[in-house]
């Protein structure tokens, strides 16, 4: 048992079919202005609220959702690392394509290298530390330099105008684009299919010229990608499977 499920705290939850006692954990934020509730990596509840939110706030939250409790901690027996989620999956996509994944240790500073001519990405990271941690490092360092890349790439196909390509750590979502210009996308987009992740960023340089969900915005967007309809499919799948990866 490792030392964070040696740490966590138990608290008895009503639900719809009994008591159940949910391991838990509370992380307290500046920048939080309300009570999160979400799956931890050890199959624990995982609170994530305001600075100065009382502890029995906290709690008197987490018994409420008894039954979403119940059902997420039975749907998501475990959370899989990166690390392990990329030995049984070595592969990244960047550049529209999908790149075979080799890693490996180096005592000097990590690094990665990569060729869309050979589909190939190597990743070395340091092999003091922590490895879970080093490994998403490198590959938000490896997501920052492509997926910006992919975008511009992008824009100029289809003649959208941005400022800025930001990428991000969101918990829930593949992107978003501001009134300003400025896209922020998601770094796990490089685990997902080129497809999909091509789809993602035509999303967001659709909300360029439509920032709304109109039947303009759709046109515009299924022009970009006429598979949108089969894309937005399979994100949410997508999304459940990869979201939870490179949370410490």
């Amino acid at each position: 048992m490792s030392q964070k499920q040696n740490s966590l705290r138990l608290v008895e939850v009503d639900t719809s079919q009994g008591a159940l006692m949910v391991p838990y954990e509370i992380r307290r934020s500046r920048r939080a202005r309300y009570i999160r509730l979400s799956i931890g990596r050890h199959n624990h509840a995982l609170l994530s609220v305001p600075w100065r939110c009382a502890f029995v706030e906290a709690l008197e939250f987490l018994r409420s959702q008894g039954d979403w409790l119940m059902r997420n901690l039975s749907e998501h027996p475990t959370r899989t690392s990166l690390k392990d989620y990329l030995e049984t999956h070595p592969r990244l996509y960047a550049m529209g394509k999908a790149l075979r994944l080799s890693q490996g240790f180096t005592r000097a500073k990590p690094f990665y290298v990569y060729s869309t001519d050979n589909d190939e990405v190597e990743l070395r990271i340091r092999a003091e530390g922590d490895v879970e941690e080093n490994l998403i490092a490198l590959v938000r360092t490896f997501a920052q330099e492509v997926i910006e890349k992919r975008t511009m790439e992008l824009a100029n196909q289809v003649g959208a105008r941005i400022k800025r390509v930001s990428v991000r750590n969101q918990a829930t979502r593949w992107g978003s684009c501001s009134s300003s210009g400025t896209i922020s996308l998601n770094w796990r987009l490089v685990l997902l299919r080129a497809n999909l992740q091509d789809h993602v960023i035509y999303h967001e340089l659709a909300h360029v010229q439509q920032m709304n969900h109109s039947s303009k915005f759709w046109n515009l967007l299924r022009a970009y990608d006429p598979q949108t309809d089969a894309h937005n499919e399979q994100l949410n799948p997508a999304g459940a499977k990869l979201m939870p990866l490179g949370r410490l």
